[in-house]
């Protein structure tokens, strides 16, 4: 059984290299595979079975699940593609981020990091905006400096 859910084409790219081996073939066992199974449920009396044709359409083999039927539950709700798209973009996100940290402790230029973290990941600049993966890692990296860790071995001081 076949299925959809709406994904920008960069998190396509992502999911197919990063968690479906360069295929798009679910198996029960893979990330994308417990991720969304959750959200399979029986479609709505409305539901419109044809496929609409957009390049933001990820249309993908559902698995054979164990305890569920996916002959009857492939239907994903609205609320499901949104929460399994930011799950998805905070994985990407979070990946680029770890290449980066690592890759620019060798190199000094993030252009280049960025690129090899793409090229990777088989994303094509046709579906991503550099300047906005640039700023994502900036305000990171701002963010990674003003945490403030709480010492595990310092006691707290008390208020006076």
């Amino acid at each position: 059984m076949k299925t959809y859910i709406h994904l920008k084409p960069s998190l396509q790219e992502f999911v197919v290299c990063a968690f479906l081996s360069g295929t798009r073939n679910v198996t029960a066992a893979d990330t994308f595979g417990k991720l969304i199974k959750p959200w399979l449920a029986i479609p709505p009396k409305d539901y419109n079975p044809k496929i609409p044709v957009d390049k933001n359409i990820f249309e993908f083999e559902l698995p054979n699940y164990e305890d569920k039927n996916t002959l009857y539950n492939f239907y994903i709700s609205q609320k499901g593609e949104k929460y399994i798209a930011t799950i998805l973009n905070e994985m990407f996100l979070k990946q680029m981020f770890i290449h980066l940290d690592k890759t620019l402790k060798n190199t000094h230029k993030i252009k280049d990091a960025i690129f090899d973290y793409c090229y990777s990941y088989n994303i094509s600049f046709d579906n991503i905006n550099y300047e906005s993966l640039k700023k994502s890692y900036y305000r990171y990296r701002k963010n990674k400096k003003n945490r403030q860790y709480l010492s595990l071995t310092c006691p707290q001081q008390k208020k006076q």
